[in-house]
């Protein structure tokens, strides 16, 4: 599933959480690496090798949960997407109501010649 050129997911780790996400490694099968980052520090650098789609998914729901970003990846949260949202206006967007005399009256059908069946008579 990994390409060549393509780095494993890792992620910083406090000291305080290194066990608990180890432990979901360990439990979930999932090959990791710890290296620490320098003497003097408490972090460590988890890495992670990924084999399966499924697996990969729920190692994101763990270090979602565990509030854990992954090293290199930069995700735009929701919050900031939703502030941003704006409302587009219908010639923006391509849908337009179709000019005529039918605009605001009664809709007509889409397909006029199309078979119409009678529902209230019995063969």
């Amino acid at each position: 599933m990994s390409f060549i050129n393509e780095v494993n997911p890792s992620v910083t780790v406090k000291k305080k959480n290194l066990l608990s996400l180890v432990e979901y490694c360990i439990e979930n099968k999932i090959d990791h690496t710890v290296k620490s980052k320098s003497e003097n520090t408490d972090d460590f650098d988890v890495e992670f090798l990924i084999t399966n789609t499924k697996k990969a998914i729920a190692l994101g729901m763990c270090l979602k949960e565990l509030k854990m970003e992954l090293n290199g990846l930069s995700v735009t949260p929701i919050s900031a997407i939703k502030a941003n949202k704006k409302v587009l206006s219908a010639k923006e967007t391509g849908l337009t109501m179709p000019s005529g005399d039918n605009v605001i009256g009664e809709p007509t059908m889409a397909f006029e010649d199309a078979l119409q069946f009678d529902l209230g008579t019995s063969n």
